[in-house]
C-alpha cells in the first residue's frame, strides 16, 4: 500500500517517479487549458464579421442629442439641468396675417373692464402639455410667454427635458410671471392656469398666476361666434378673424408625443416644431383682442352674433350701447328675440313709436308675445280698445286670450259683436 505522501502526490500529478501506466489504461493526449482554448476560439473569430446590433437601438445618430447638443440646436440657453430657454422678438410693424401686433388699450378694456391699461404689465401665456386630459397626471413641458416692448413682442419660451428638473423648470416660470399685472390666454382659464398652479402645488411652490387678472379671449370668441361658427378652435379663429393660415405647422395634438420621444431615446427630431407651434399660438391671442373688439364693436359688419354681445352689454349695464347695436342690426334681418329686445330697449328709452313699429311687424307673423305687447299698449296707454281687442283676438286660443278679451269688451260700447268674442 502506497504512502500518503505519494498518494498525494499523483493526485497533483507532480508524482515523477510514478511506475509506467498499461497501455489499456494510459490516458489519452492531455487536453488543451480553458485559457488555451478561449485564445484559440478568439483567434478564429478575429476577422469573421460582427452581427448587427438590435434594431431597437439604431436610432438615427443625428437626431439623438444630449441637453447641451440641443440647447444649440434649438438656439436655447440652459438656465439648470432640465431647463431651457428661448428667447425671440417679433417687430410690432409686421403683421400677423391681416391683423397687428400693436398693444391696444381700448379693446382690452372693452373685453375686459376691470384690466389694467398699461400694456407693459400683459403677459400673453400659452403651454404645451403631456396631454388635454389635465390633471395631477398631467406635466407641463413648454410655457410660452409674450410681452410688449417698445417696438418688439417679446417671446420667452420655457422648456422642460428632464422629469426630475420639474421644480426648477416651474421656478423660472414662476419668477417670470411675477411682475405681471394682467395674463391674456386662449382657454387659460380653463386649462393652462388650473394646470400650471397644481403642477406648483406638486412641486410645493406658490402660485402666482392663478390670481393674476386674466383675459380668456375665448369666452368673447364664443360670445360673439358661438352659435355661427362650427366650433371655436384656435385654428378656426386664426383662419376666419385673422386671415392666419399656418404653414408645415405641427398639430398640438403631436406635441405630447415629440417631448416623450425626447424623454425615451433622446430623439428631439420634432421638438423645433413643437415650440415653433407654441410661439404661433402666442402670436395669434396678442393679435386677437383688437379683432375681438372691433366685432364686439360691429357685430353685424362682422357677421357676429348681435343678440349675445347686445345680452352682454346690456348685462354689464351698457344698455345705450346694446340698443344701439340692435338698431345697427335691423336692415340684417334680425331675429325675433332680438327685436323683442330692442323693443324692450325703446321702452326703456321712452320710445314708445319704435317699440310699437317692431311688435307690428312681429304680429304681423302672428308673434303672441308681440300681440298680446300690442294688447296692453292700445288698452292702457293708447286707449283704443277695438284695437286692443282686435290684438287680443289674434292670441292662440287659451284661457289667457279669453280672460283678455272678455275684459276688454266689458269696457267697450254695447254694440259689440260678444260671439265674435266667444269664437
Amino acid at each position: 500500500m502506497s504512502s500518503l505522501r505519494e498518494r498525494l502526490r499523483r493526485v497533483r500529478g507532480d508524482a515523477v517517479t510514478a511506475p509506467a501506466a498499461d497501455a489499456s489504461t494510459a490516458p489519452g493526449p492531455a487536453q488543451p487549458s480553458l485559457a488555451a482554448r478561449l485564445r484559440r476560439l478568439g483567434a478564429a473569430r478575429a476577422g469573421a464579421p460582427q452581427p448587427a446590433p438590435p434594431a431597437a437601438v439604431t436610432a438615427p445618430v443625428e437626431r439623438v442629442l444630449d441637453e447641451a447638443a440641443l440647447a444649440a440646436e434649438l438656439g436655447a440657453e440652459r438656465l439648470a439641468p432640465g431647463v431651457l430657454r428661448l428667447t425671440q422678438s417679433r417687430p410690432l410693424a409686421l403683421a400677423h396675417g391681416r391683423c397687428a401686433l400693436r398693444p391696444e388699450p381700448a379693446a382690452v378694456s372693452l373685453l375686459q373692464p376691470d384690466a389694467p391699461t398699461d400694456p407693459r404689465g400683459w403677459v400673453v401665456l400659452d403651454t404645451e402639455t403631456s396631454g388635454l386630459a389635465g390633471g395631477t397626471g398631467t406635466w407641463v413641458f413648454v410655457v410660452g410667454l409674450a410681452r410688449w416692448r417698445d417696438g418688439h413682442l417679446a417671446l420667452v419660451q420655457y422648456l422642460l427635458t428632464r422629469l426630475d428638473a420639474e421644480a426648477a423648470f416651474l421656478a423660472q416660470v414662476r419668477t417670470d410671471l411675477a411682475a405681471a399685472e394682467l395674463l391674456l390666454s386662449y382657454n387659460g382659464k380653463t386649462f393652462d392656469v388650473p394646470l400650471l398652479a397644481a403642477r406648483l402645488r406638486l412641486a410645493r411652490l406658490a402660485e402666482t398666476a392663478a390670481h393674476l387678472p386674466h383675459l380668456d379671449l375665448l369666452h368673447p370668441l364664443r360670445r360673439a361666434f358661438g352659435g355661427v361658427w362650427p366650433d371655436c378652435r384656435l385654428a378656426t379663429v386664426e383662419r376666419r378673424l385673422l386671415a392666419h393660415v399656418r404653414a408645415d405647422d405641427l398639430p398640438g395634438a403631436e406635441a405630447p408625443a415629440a417631448w416623450l420621444a425626447w424623454l425615451r431615446r433622446g430623439d428631439a427630431s420634432r421638438l423645433g416644431a413643437v415650440l415653433a407651434h407654441n410661439r404661433v399660438d402666442l402670436l395669434s391671442v396678442a393679435a386677437l383682442p383688437a379683432r375681438l373688439a372691433a366685432v364686439h364693436r360691429a357685430p353685424a359688419a362682422h357677421g357676429g352674433d348681435v343678440l349675445r354681445i347686445a345680452r352682454w352689454r346690456l348685462a354689464r349695464g351698457d344698455g345705450i350701447a346694446a340698443r344701439q347695436l340692435l338698431v345697427a342690426a335691423q336692415a340684417e334681418t334680425p331675429s325675433a328675440p332680438a327685436r323683442h329686445l330692442l323693443a324692450r330697449l325703446h321702452l326703456r328709452a321712452g320710445d314708445w313709436r319704435a317699440a310699437v313699429a317692431l311688435w307690428e311687424q312681429l304680429a304681423a307673423v302672428g308673434d303672441a308675445a308681440a300681440l298680446e305687447a300690442l294688447a296692453k299698449h292700445y288698452e292702457h296707454r293708447a286707449k283704443d280698445l277695438r284695437r286692443a281687442l282686435a290684438c287680443a283676438q289674434a292670441l292662440p286660443p287659451g284661457p289667457e286670450r279669453e280672460r283678455r278679451c272678455r275684459r276688454l269688451a266689458d269696457k267697450m260700447p254695447g254694440d259689440v259683436d260678444r260671439r265674435a268674442i266667444d269664437d
